[in-house]
């Protein structure tokens, strides 16, 4: 198992027992398996470092108390009733600043241990879905844009890493505030602990009255954010057509009436989390008047002193702030759920291209055999493959022609394995394909389409994409081999001169000797040419077609062309329609043949 194997089966193995998007918060805390232990150390500092909050309520009580006594014995002119009264305020006065300096350390090593536990949560969430997203299949990335699952990887569990840190902060806060106010109070003065205990229920009604209105905004702007992430990134590769078009306003204001409903609902959100939180705030500060007027009444009965009024107050407004902060994050906790859900979306799909438990393939020698093969796209009216019959032998060069929409690119995919038949059976060495793991299957194929598909990145970075060790005499006859010599030759940096993003650095035909490079380093056994030269000059048709003949001897190739001067090499012909293969032979076969549909494309071309 290879070192890239193992991360995935780590992350994938971790996400298929923790992860579960119906309950978002519960596939949180499992999310830190392994690091609970940290979290505990986590709760421990942060109760350390806000020691100063708990203590300050007393400290300021005592205080006030022992001055109260001093100014009072010099009104009278008798000594203090407590001849400790000034040592008392010195020793309150020293706890509190030790307190206050411990804060510094404690804080740093609070924040650095949480920030541990909440980014390793980021990585395996970041890891698991580059890993699914590359075990999802085709079907699932044709109907999902592109900007959509960059949301899903970047905002979503950004805005779930807020949630763990909010969580962590506030529920520590608010759990140590209320223990610490009711047991000292409980002890001192039970009367006032009815105070304190109103604010849980005043709490849980505020979020029961608001939690579904909030949640359902959430959900409509998380997936208008999404939508829009989908067109931006549409309009972004659409850019040199809109340019050259002169279509720019157009296109501007169809993103503006999509900006304008993420505006709306972003107002409606918010307008939704502000009402909550006014009438969290309204709420508890009435709580607190109506609890410092109960103290006052207390002390001015003499039940209580005056700094126990401070001290209880201090607590109250401790314990108030807590409950806010814990209301406060309502809406971060509406926004953390949906993304959970949203990233769901993505773990918890079923669309996965199932290999485990299938034969790995070892060797490919190359011959194929169709039999009656059908494959039907979801809610289209007709196959797009349909009782598709055919006999390929190893090394055997099959050319398929045939107007757009007549099954060449889905037949393609067949048999790469992007998409699985729907009747019928495809068998690869005699073997049904159904039983295959598709993944070991295509180290031995290559693909040349006819958009090349590169990354930003330097030439070498390019053509030994996904390989390692490969030695530069490899390199060099790869390069050789595919008419690449003399344009690298010409770069700035040679092999190591960066293409820009997606190549655009290159010529069309430069791009596709790259792609053939590419392939011939992976000496595979079986050959994908899809239309590669049909976007090419005449001059770098040529170059492209030196390179492709050598690429394609010795191996089973499927070239799949408009242009008839790129299968001249192919042993086999076939011409499809609307799904069907309706000719079949060699070349001068079809083309003897009178009335055929390959006679008459041969005629237009010759």
């Amino acid at each position: 198992m290879t070192q890239a194997t193992a991360t995935e089966h780590k992350f994938q193995n971790t996400l298929d027992v923790s992860y579960r998007g119906k309950n978002p918060l519960r596939s949180l805390w499992q999310l830190f398996h392994g690091r609970r232990l940290q979290l505990l150390l986590v709760a421990v500092l942060y109760t350390i470092k806000q020691s100063p909050m708990w203590v300050l309520p007393i400290v300021t009580g005592n205080i006030i108390t022992h001055i109260s006594e001093i100014y009072a014995a010099r009104q009278t002119g008798h000594p203090p009733a407590d001849p400790r009264a000034v040592g008392l305020i010195i020793f309150n006065a020293a706890i509190m600043a030790v307190l206050i300096i411990q804060n510094v350390p404690m804080h740093t090593l609070y924040a650095t241990c949480l920030s541990s536990a909440v980014r390793h949560v980021q990585l395996l969430l970041r890891s698991a879905l580059v890993v699914r997203l590359q075990q999802l299949s085709i079907g699932f990335h044709d109907s999902t844009q592109s900007g959509k699952l960059q949301s899903k990887v970047l905002r979503d569990v950004e805005a779930v890493e807020t949630l763990s840190r909010m969580l962590v902060e506030n529920l520590l806060q608010g759990s140590i505030v209320v223990l610490v106010g009711t047991v000292i109070t409980l002890l001192k003065r039970p009367s006032v602990t009815l105070f304190f205990l109103l604010t849980v229920p005043a709490a849980a009604l505020l979020t029961r009255m608001f939690w579904h209105r909030m949640s359902t905004r959430n959900e409509q702007f998380r997936l208008e954010v999404e939508d829009m992430s989908g067109r931006v990134s549409e309009m972004i590769e659409m850019i040199p057509i809109t340019r050259a078009h002169g279509v720019e306003g157009a296109e501007v204001g169809r993103l503006q009436v999509q900006l304008q409903r993420i505006r709306r609902t972003g107002q409606q959100l918010d307008t939704a989390n502000n009402l909550f939180q006014s009438s969290s705030w309204a709420t508890f500060q009435a709580f607190q008047l109506l609890c410092l007027l109960f103290n006052i009444w207390q002390c001015y009965h003499g039940w209580i002193s005056v700094g126990d009024v401070v001290m209880y107050q201090g607590f109250f407004g401790m314990i108030v702030g807590a409950v806010q902060g814990l209301l406060g994050i309502m809406p971060q906790l509406n926004t953390g759920i949906e993304s959970m859900r949203s990233i769901g979306e993505v773990l918890e799909s079923p669309d996965i291209e199932q290999n485990d438990g299938k034969l790995d393939v070892t060797a490919v020698r190359g011959a194929f055999e169709f039999e009656r093969v059908r494959f039907d796209y979801p809610g289209a009216s007709r196959p797009a493959i349909d009782d598709l019959s055919l006999r390929v032998k190893a090394g055997e060069c099959i050319a398929v022609v045939g107007e757009s929409g007549s099954g060449k690119s889905t037949l393609m995919s067949l048999i790469i394995g992007f998409r699985r038949p729907t009747g019928g059976r495809i068998c690869l060495d005699g073997v049904d394909m159904a039983t295959i793991n598709f993944r070991t299957f295509r180290r031995f194929v290559a693909v040349v389409p006819q958009q090349t598909v590169l990354f930003t990145g330097s030439v070498r970075d390019n053509i030994t994409y996904g390989l390692q060790n490969v030695s530069e005499a490899k390199l060099a006859e790869a390069i050789e081999m595919s008419n690449c010599t003399d344009f690298v030759r010409k770069l700035p940096r040679g092999l190591e001169t960066s293409i820009g993003s997606r190549g655009g650095k290159l010529s069309g035909g430069q791009r596709q000797r790259i792609a053939i490079a590419r392939a011939l380093l992976r000496d595979p056994r079986l050959i994908i040419l899809d239309e590669a030269t049909s976007a090419l000059d005449l001059q770098s048709e040529f170059l492209v077609q030196q390179a492709i003949n050598r690429l394609i001897e010795g191996r089973t190739v499927f070239i799949v062309a408009h242009r008839l001067s790129t299968i001249r090499h192919a042993n086999h012909v076939v011409v499809m329609s609307d799904g069907r293969i309706t000719e079949s032979g060699t070349q001068q076969e079809l083309i003897d043949r009178k009335g055929s549909a390959f006679a008459r494309l041969h005629a237009l071309q010759a």
